[in-house]
């Protein structure tokens, strides 16, 4: 799969987990866990593809998906 649907698909599914998941824990942990791993694999995934991604394309897209994620964890909650 080309690099350009491949940045488009994820990115579709980043802006839709960021719209609807909505409860604060899981915001907060899969932010969290999708930061670390993103971080992580960006230093020992080579050029390794699974299911047709390019898994280092995959962890660049998981690391700010994980810093909105966690940033935003308090947008569906009441305020004080």
């Amino acid at each position: 799969m080309p690099y350009i649907m491949q940045t488009v698909v994820l990115l579709v599914l980043g802006a839709i987990l960021v719209q609807f998941l909505k409860p604060y824990p899981l915001r907060k942990w899969l932010g969290l866990a999708l930061l670390a791993t993103g971080l992580i694999s960006l230093f020992k995934v080579g050029e390794q593809q699974a299911l047709g991604f390019d898994l280092e394309l995959l962890a660049l897209l998981a690391v700010p998906l994980g810093v909105v994620l966690f940033l935003t964890r308090r947008r569906f909650t009441e305020g004080d």
